[in-house]
C-alpha cells in the first residue's frame, strides 16, 4: 500500500515568508539555513 512516499509537508504561509526573509537577509549558506529550518535548499532563494 505505502510504498515509502510521504506526503508533502505543508507550511503556513507566515513561515514561508519568514524563511524566505531569512535566506535572504543572513549571511549563512542557504544549506545551512536549510538544515536549521528542516526544509530543502531547492526551496530556497539563492
Amino acid at each position: 500500500m505505502d510504498q515509502g512516499k510521504s506526503k508533502p509537508k505543508i507550511y503556513s504561509a507566515e513561515f514561508r515568508e519568514s524563511s524566505v526573509k531569512l535566506a535572504i537577509g543572513s549571511d549563512k549558506p542557504i544549506t545551512q539555513i536549510a538544515k536549521d529550518l528542516g526544509v530543502n535548499p531547492n526551496t530556497l532563494p539563492t
